[in-house]
């Protein structure tokens, strides 16, 4: 018996709002909104991709051009080393297994800025005079690249989008997170006794969308 054809995925991307002045310590909230066409659930593994936009922020994802100046926009990249990922029920993991229905429209989203809520939104100058001040205490905490709308130009217009090349390829299998999750006493925790679809989903083209930082 043939398997069935892979999935195609509509997403929609959105920022609200969008217009953003650096006197609101709450950046924006940028979200995806995915809808399966497929007949039964499917689930992503979607650590490090746009479909888990919290890591997403750092991992080149959602790359911003500047459309004052007409010219891209250094973001935050992070590399990290950590253990191989796991699929025991109640882990950390847990929250990178998402799970699409059939035909309904799953929604997922995070804060248009560096993830650490402490870190209040700086425009490019003053998050450069905050990094001067802090490099002389040795207390710097925030990079020299931009995340969202954390080191940008007031009076600037901007647009986001969603890289193409983090959609090429996403492990995923038929069925739910909860088939998919196994108990935390389980040996068998590892996606390598798991075998993931080899189709590619398919992906329609996704709309960028444009923002503006106030002077």
């Amino acid at each position: 018996m043939s398997s069935p054809q892979a999935p195609k995925l509509t997403v929609q991307l959105s920022l609200s709002p969008t217009t953003y002045s650096y006197s609101n310590p709450t950046p924006p909230t940028l979200r995806l909104s995915v809808t399966s066409n497929a007949e039964r659930p499917i689930t992503l593994l979607t650590f490090n991709t746009p479909f888990h936009p919290a890591s997403g922020m750092t991992q080149d994802c959602f790359p911003i051009w500047d459309l004052t100046t007409d010219s891209a926009v250094k973001t935050t990249s992070v590399r990290i080393n950590r253990l191989p990922l796991s699929r025991a029920r109640g882990s950390g993991d847990e929250e990178y297994f998402l799970t699409l229905p059939p035909s309904e429209t799953t929604t997922v989203s995070t804060r248009f800025a560096r993830g650490n809520e402490d870190l209040r939104p700086l425009s490019r100058a003053e998050a450069e005079q905050e990094r001067e001040e802090a490099g002389r205490s040795g207390t710097a905490r925030r990079s020299i690249f931009a995340c969202g709308v954390d080191g940008l130009e007031p009076g600037h217009r901007y647009s986001v989008s969603v890289a193409k090349g983090k959609l090429m390829s996403f492990w995923w299998v038929w069925g739910t997170k909860d088939d998919l999750l196994v108990d935390s006493e389980s040996r068998e925790w590892g996606l390598d006794n798991i075998r993931a679809e080899e189709a590619p989903l398919e992906i329609d083209e996704i709309a960028g969308v444009e923002f503006d930082i106030e002077q």
